[in-house]
C-alpha cells in the first residue's frame, strides 16, 4: 500500500472512530436520564446501601468484587440486591474494598422516584470514596435475586430495582 493511500485511509478513519468513542461517552448518561423520565421519575435522591463484600471469582479473577445487601423494599425471605464489578477488576479497587475488613461497604446510588414515591430507576453514584466516574458505564446498575431457603416458602413477586431501596421519605 502506498504512503498516500495509507494517509488517506488513516485520516478518513480517525474521525468516524473518534465520533463513535465520544458518542458512547455522551449517550449513556443521556439515555439514563431519558429512561428515568419515561418511567415517570419526578425526583432523585441519593440513597446509601450498606453492602457486604466478596473478593475473587474463578472466572473473573482475584480482583473481582461482588457487593450484596438485603432488599430494603421487599420482606420476602432470601431477597437480596447485588452489584458485581466484572469490568473494574483492578487490584487498587479490590484492595480498597478489602480494606473495609468485616465492616460493610457504603455504596451510594442515584435513585429516581415517581409521583407515588415508588422507585423507578437507580444508578451507581459511589462505592465508598470511589466516584461513579471510576466505573465502566455497564457496571452502574444493580442486580436483584433470591435464594431459596429450606423450610421457607419460595419468593413471590420482585420489583426491580424498587425492592433494593426504601420507599421515598419526603
Amino acid at each position: 500500500m502506498s504512503t498516500s493511500a495509507r494517509k488517506i485511509l488513516r485520516e478518513s478513519l480517525i474521525w468516524p472512530i473518534l465520533g463513535v468513542v465520544l458518542s458512547g461517552a455522551f449517550v449513556a448518561p443521556v439515555a439514563h436520564f431519558l429512561l428515568a423520565q419515561s418511567n415517570g421519575a419526578v425526583h432523585r435522591r441519593t440513597v446509601l446501601l450498606e453492602m457486604s463484600w466478596k473478593r475473587a471469582d474463578p472466572y473473573y479473577g482475584p480482583n473481582f468484587i461482588q457487593l450484596e445487601s438485603p432488599c430494603l423494599g421487599n420482606t420476602e425471605p432470601g431477597c437480596f440486591c447485588s452489584h458485581d464489578f466484572k469490568i473494574t477488576r483492578t487490584k487498587e479497587f479490590a484492595d480498597y474494598v478489602e480494606s473495609f475488613g468485616n465492616k460493610k461497604v457504603p455504596v451510594k446510588y442515584h435513585v429516581d422516584y415517581d409521583r407515588n414515591d415508588q422507585v423507578v430507576g437507580a444508578i451507581l453514584e459511589a462505592v465508598g470514596e470511589w466516584p461513579e466516574e471510576r466505573f465502566h458505564t455497564n457496571e452502574k446498575s444493580l442486580s436483584e435475586g433470591s435464594r431459596i431457603r429450606r423450610n421457607q416458602p419460595t419468593a413471590g413477586h420482585f420489583r426491580y430495582p424498587a425492592d433494593c431501596f426504601p420507599k421515598s421519605v419526603k
